[in-house]
């Protein structure tokens, strides 16, 4: 059976912006409207602004169940947070929308490690690898990749591959429990070791150093030890 792809058209970061400012004001029917004519400035074709609308109200409004405190929290403190720290929410909500960015994001994020740049026909190749070598495929890794790109969290380079911008630094507690509840969703585990939450290769843009003792404050999650140096989280 072949993976759902879903990912089909170049998301820009206001769009993200605008939906999440007002997925608590209106209804979904309200949402679709005011989405549709939001977005004509910048989309004028009726399927491709249909297609972007359904990605944003699923990356923003039709969260999964166990999502919605997760992205509710967010919702309190976005107006408070600079762009970069927006752009990880973005990210980290899209993370857990379409598993094939999370699959794309996490090839860069293995490949960033190795090496400074990364080129396209190798994404290219590993997204078909996994989810089947038809057009689709192709039409949704162009479209992450166009993504990122207009984020500013990848920038082209020669010989058409990519390279990484300098990473933004996360200090903020409440976007660290953020990353340890969008990596428990979409790794599909109840608990993570902390080693391996540090830096994920999903969250390759940014980088953060946990703060342990601010995140047991936090009463979405849970920490305790195993063995003798391991500690590990789960969700409450």
């Amino acid at each position: 059976m072949k993976k759902p792809v879903g990912f089909d058209q170049k998301v820009l970061l206001h769009h993200l912006d605008f939906t999440a400012n007002h997925t608590k004001k209106y209804s979904r029917s309200e949402m679709y409207e005011l989405l549709d004519g939001y977005l004509r400035n910048d989309i004028t074709g009726a399927k491709s602004r249909k297609n972007a609308i359904t990605m944003l109200m699923k990356i923003w409004y039709l969260v999964d169940i166990e999502m919605l405190p997760v992205r509710d929290k967010m919702l309190d403190i976005l107006a408070s947070l600079t762009k970069e720290e927006r752009l990880l929410v973005h990210w980290g909500m899209t993370l857990a929308a379409y598993p094939f960015f999370k699959d794309l994001a996490q090839e860069f994020g293995k490949l960033f490690r190795l090496q400074d740049e990364v080129q396209s026909v190798v994404i290219g190749k590993r997204m078909k690898e996994a989810y089947g070598d038809r057009r689709r495929v192709e039409v949704a890794t162009s479209a992450v990749l166009m993504s990122m790109k207009s984020w500013g969290s990848i920038v082209p380079d020669k010989h058409r591959s990519y390279r990484l911008q300098p990473k933004i630094h996360l200090e903020n507690a409440d976007l660290q429990a953020f990353i340890v509840q969008i990596l428990l969703h979409v790794l599909e585990n109840t608990s993570l070791q902390l080693d391996i939450i540090q830096n994920h290769s999903l969250f390759f843009p940014f980088t953060y150093e946990l703060n342990v003792l601010e995140l047991r404050q936090k009463s979405e999650l849970v920490f305790y030890r195993q063995g003798i140096d391991t500690l590990v989280v789960e969700r409450v």
